[in-house]
């Protein structure tokens, strides 16, 4: 991670990360060795976690496929949102999708409606993908 040795330390701040006054708190300072270790470490964790090719493919392919079941069943546009356009998920973590719709009537069914076309993709032997353990979780959003 030696690419950042040209930039300027941000105005009083220390390799260990703290504000120069607060150094002589410190019973060690990290030695510049140890420190670009640990980056070389960071890096290596974040190579491992951080989306590649085929598997942002792959994430894109499903969001992709979930939208068109749910834009099938009802008239509305569906987005992904969260980790997944930010490119920031976990390589098991869960893809969020939000559905925008003019149709005031749906909001009562809409759920019950996508968790059977899921169902249904399910059972389909012809499914794009392999769709299991569908759940419909009711969830609260608590304003703050």
């Amino acid at each position: 991670m030696g690419d950042h040795e040209g930039w300027a330390q941000p105005s009083g701040l220390l390799p260990n990360g703290l504000l120069a006054y607060e150094a002589t708190s410190v019973i060690q300072v990290i030695d510049p060795e140890r420190w670009s270790r640990a980056e070389e470490r960071t890096a290596e964790l974040i190579a491992r976690i951080q989306p590649n090719q085929p598997s942002e493919e792959r994430r894109n392919a499903v969001a992709d496929y979930v939208q068109r079941l749910v834009m099938k069943c009802f008239s509305c546009q569906v987005f992904t949102f969260g980790s997944v356009p930010l490119k920031t998920y976990l390589p098991d973590g869960d893809i969020d999708l939000t559905a925008f719709s003019l149709n005031q009537n749906l909001k009562d069914t809409w759920a019950n409606d996508v968790r059977d076309i899921l169902e249904n993709e399910e059972k389909s032997e012809n499914a794009e993908f392999h769709v299991k353990e569908v759940q419909y979780i009711q969830a609260e959003v608590c304003s703050l």
